[in-house]
């Protein structure tokens, strides 16, 4: 006998990001994959006097962190968020995770209230690139709720179509990345190893709440791994002579820099034609190891060498191929 339509299963073909703005849900973007998310409840055990049993039932409820992955086309309101986050300034979002079918038709619905950015990872930027990357962001939420889907057609299938053809635009390839004061043409970096922007969040359980609180803690800015070619070392040599081999540690040895996510179009003639998709601002960078990268005499390699170079802060700019 032949399933009836309502209790056939379905294929989710999209995935939907919405933000609240002022109560009502604003589409962000589309979400390479979710991870995450999982409602579970503590287990309270309980002994029955003189039985020998064990009574078990749900305590306070626990929300897993939710890990998203998105390509550089998400709304300038996405990429406040995180900015926020990066400067301080941390902001609790509500939202919902849609799922879609291949018909752009509503199929479920997950809401979540005080959402905060704990993680997001830059996928390695590398010259030789040929596949896509995208960037994972991972954050933290009070609390979470599954709603029944009224099946109904998605708006902005526009905006999806438009979207795609924003994130075609870029490749892990298309980047410069430039230290003020000690690189001079920035496009010759050859790789920027993956790197994360950590926020800690910290657990805040009020007795008359029955979800725990989370409230935004220390920033960790990463190291980055920068591979340049050999011929290029100089300046960054003298740099790192003056500030470990001779202790200048004083602040005009720290500099700043800037990474560029272009679109495939943005350099003509050698000069940037377009604006960034996406730029993230750094500051008070030090370098703190130079060193040559594994090299095979049975293959013919160019010179390279691999900086190791400290942030004290990052920015983060939403470009010209965003929403």
């Amino acid at each position: 006998m032949a399933a009836s339509s309502k209790t056939r299963p379905y294929i989710s073909s999209r995935f939907v990001l919405e933000l609240e703005d002022s109560s009502a849900g604003q589409y962000m973007g589309t979400l390479q994959t979710i991870e995450g998310g999982t409602f579970k409840s503590e287990v309270l055990e309980e002994k029955v006097g003189g039985t020998g049993a064990v009574t078990k039932y749900p305590g306070r409820p626990k929300f897993d962190d939710v890990t998203i992955q998105v390509g550089m086309a998400m709304a300038p309101r996405f990429w406040r968020w995180i900015s926020k986050s990066f400067s301080y300034d941390a902001e609790r979002a509500n939202g919902s995770l849609v799922a879609l079918d291949f018909d752009n038709k509503e199929r479920w619905r997950r809401k979540f209230t005080g959402a905060l950015i704990r993680e997001v990872t830059f996928p390695t930027l590398d010259g030789a690139a040929k596949e896509p990357a995208y960037i994972t962001v991972k954050f933290a939420v009070e609390s979470i709720k599954e709603e029944a889907s009224g099946n109904n057609q998605y708006p902005g299938e526009q905006n999806h179509k438009d979207e795609w053809e924003r994130q075609r635009m870029w490749l892990p390839s298309m980047f410069t990345f430039k230290i003020d004061g000690i690189s001079q043409d920035p496009a010759e970096t050859c790789k920027i190893e993956s790197f994360s922007v950590k926020q800690e969040i910290i657990e805040n359980p009020i007795g008359k709440f029955l979800e725990n609180q989370k409230e935004p803690g220390r920033v960790d800015f990463p190291t980055l791994g920068v591979t340049i070619l050999q011929r290029d070392a100089g300046p960054w040599m003298k740099w790192w002579d003056k500030l470990v081999r001779e202790g200048k540690h004083e602040l005009s040895q720290q500099h700043n820099g800037h990474i560029w996510f272009l679109p495939r179009d943005a350099v003509g003639s050698g000069q940037l034609q377009r604006k960034p998709l996406l730029t993230l601002d750094l500051f008070g960078v030090t370098i703190l190891g130079l060193g040559p990268v594994k090299h095979d005499s049975k293959q013919q390699q160019l010179q390279k060498v691999k900086l190791d170079l400290a942030c004290e802060r990052i920015d983060l700019q939403g470009g010209e191929g965003t929403v």
